[in-house]
């Protein structure tokens, strides 16, 4: 997916299959511990999930190739309140598993 972070052409996917209208996409990574996986984004630009509300609230660049569910009007955009961004990031950080970090079996792909 392209989530409009690029202000400026990024290959993304197109690079692989060669296909112009794969400029700037991305592979969507799960939202499973996701507490632990700042930064955010593919290129690792967004330091906090808190940062990550804000971008979608405000910072989407939109180019030939971005999501139309990112664009589509009649979604209205992402406005939170302070209250619903908190129950927001409250909520994401349910979806990561504390055990799975402290787990040595899981703490060297090597």
């Amino acid at each position: 997916h392209n989530n409009g972070l690029d202000a400026v052409p990024d290959s993304g996917r197109a690079v692989v299959t060669g296909n112009s209208n794969d400029n700037g996409k991305f592979r969507t990574p799960t939202l499973r511990n996701i507490e632990y996986t700042a930064p955010y984004m593919h290129d690792g630009s967004i330091a906090t999930l808190e940062d990550v509300i804000d971008f979608y609230s405000s910072g989407v660049q939109v180019s030939a190739t971005v999501d139309p569910l990112i664009t589509n009007p009649h979604l209205g955009g992402f406005q939170f309140t302070t209250q619903q961004k908190s129950d927001l990031i409250t909520f994401l950080k349910t979806l990561s598993d504390p055990s799975f970090i402290s787990n040595p079996d899981f703490s060297n792909p090597f």
